[in-house]
């Protein structure tokens, strides 16, 4: 049998414990325990300004999925940082509509324009690679649902000032990919579909097999889109964008 002084101690704990479970299950009334430090991000939302009175903000995902949220215009009462709790329902209904590489690069080329339409942009961190896309005058209603979506998240926030900041610099574009190709597939042929990018050969990266080093040029197009077609080709095995840390001899 446990000792008074023995149950006397375990009391902050027991209380301490439930704290951290009540913490841990509250959905939207988040307490941030702001210290001013940089947090990594899953994902970033980005709206830009219409005619109107759009709603102006860059909203992220965080890696404890919370959010964080620089309010510009036309959302909250001031602009500025806020963090929140978020609807993980909602957030995980979201993660898996943009899971597919194909959702990333859509033809727009035939849809309609939209002359009022504040241009929404996306990045997502994924464990293949960073993916982007902007919408500016044309969309899907694919996209318009996933959009939506995360509107009503940051709408649904319970928004409180926060010193945390998104890790930004994770963003640096990407240009060089390393990409495997079909056996009998002359990679010179086969970069002239890439020529709208830039593209170029850095290296054969195996002598005997169809891997290669490619790059695109930092002033033409999106990176994204670059390695989501390259992906796409009927002519390509795989594709990734080249992880190595030190620069290729």
């Amino acid at each position: 049998m446990l000792k008074p002084v023995y149950i006397y101690s375990l009391i902050p704990c027991i209380v301490t414990m439930l704290m951290f479970v009540t913490n841990c299950t509250t959905k939207k009334n988040y307490q941030s325990n702001d210290s001013g430090d940089v947090k990594p991000f899953i994902l970033k939302f980005e709206r830009g300004p219409c005619f109107g009175q759009c709603p102006v903000f860059a909203f992220y995902l965080l890696a404890d999925h919370t959010g964080l949220v620089n309010s510009k215009a036309n959302l909250l009462d001031s602009a500025g940082w806020y963090s929140s709790g978020l609807d993980q329902e909602s957030l995980v209904e979201i993660l898996e509509l943009i899971e597919p590489g194909e959702w990333w690069v859509p033809d727009l080329q035939n849809e309609p324009q939209i002359a009022d339409m504040a241009s929404s942009s996306l990045v997502y961190q994924h464990p293949t690679g960073i993916r982007t896309i902007t919408v500016q005058s044309r969309t899907l209603p694919s996209l318009d649902n996933v959009f939506f979506k995360l509107n009503k998240l940051v709408s649904d926030g319970t928004w409180k000032p926060t010193t945390i900041r998104p890790m930004e610099t994770q963003l640096s574009e990407q240009t060089d990919v390393i990409v495997q190709l079909k056996e009998g597939v002359d990679v010179h042929t086969w970069m002239k579909k890439f020529e709208e990018y830039g593209i170029h050969l850095k290296k054969r990266l195996s002598p005997n097999q169809q891997y290669y080093l490619v790059a695109k040029n930092p002033d033409k197009g999106h990176a994204n889109d670059f390695l989501q077609y390259i992906k796409l080709d009927v002519d390509v095995i795989d594709a990734q964008w080249d992880k190595q840390v030190q620069k290729r001899e």
